[in-house]
């Protein structure tokens, strides 16, 4: 069976055609981790991609001290570990099984390997890694912000100025990639877009952001910014 659906979820491919998801897909392995097994440690040098095909798994980022700095939990069909596989530098936090899980795992050198034997989906690759550096500079250059919702907010205008026509975005963005993209937990992100399309801000086609509201959003981001208080209506 093809886990091409699965791929589907992960930003980098949203470029990808259906032959060639499946294509990749078939690159990917399957392995199971059991309860508490370490699926990776902070420094260690495995630079896959997991997709997590059932069950969760936690990760977990310390800073010198031994303080946690950054925390998340992973979920059926939701991805991690795609920063190692392109750049192949060491874990920046480490990866633990919440309970059983089958997760999805594609290796730096199969995927370097894939692409010099596919060059259009290189390509697609690099159109789609150059649009989420734009995305990310634009969050960078902006003033601080208080909140995860003001964060996103921001991103979401900024993003539909530059990529909406017609009432409809040209690039494929999910909360995982909003997250990657402002800095906040990948639970907060999903926490937010999910609040911002029941208040009508945005519209999503399955998990990922098909529309934004503009007018609507930079009137809601403008009240946060006050600190007025915001009603769903």
């Amino acid at each position: 069976m093809s886990h091409a659906y699965l791929l589907r979820n992960v930003s980098l491919f949203a470029q990808l055609n259906e032959d060639e998801l499946d294509l990749l897909a078939a690159e990917f392995i399957v392995q199971s981790f059991r309860r508490g097994q370490i699926i990776f440690q902070q420094g260690s040098s495995t630079n896959c991609l997991y997709i997590v095909k059932s069950g969760s798994v936690q990760v977990t980022a310390f800073g010198k001290d031994n303080t946690i700095t950054y925390t998340d939990v992973f979920h059926a069909e939701q991805y991690f570990g795609e920063f190692s596989l392109l750049d192949g530098l060491p874990r920046s936090g480490e990866a633990v099984a919440l309970e059983h899980s089958e997760l999805l795992v594609l290796t730096r050198p199969t995927f370097f390997r894939f692409l010099e034997q596919n060059t259009m989906v290189a390509i697609k690759l690099l159109v789609t890694v150059s649009r989420r550096m734009r995305f990310a500079e634009s969050a960078v250059d902006q003033p601080l912000v208080r909140s995860a919702e003001e964060k996103l907010a921001r991103l979401l205008i900024n993003i539909a100025q530059q990529y909406q026509t017609e009432a409809r975005l040209s690039v494929r963005l999910t909360a995982d990639d909003l997250a990657a993209l402002s800095g906040v937990t990948r639970s907060a992100a999903h926490a937010v877009v999910n609040k911002f399309s029941g208040l009508g801000l945005i519209a999503l086609d399955r998990s990922h952001i098909a529309s934004v509201a503009l007018p609507q959003l930079q009137a809601y981001h403008k009240r946060i910014v006050q600190g007025a208080p915001i009603s769903a209506g």
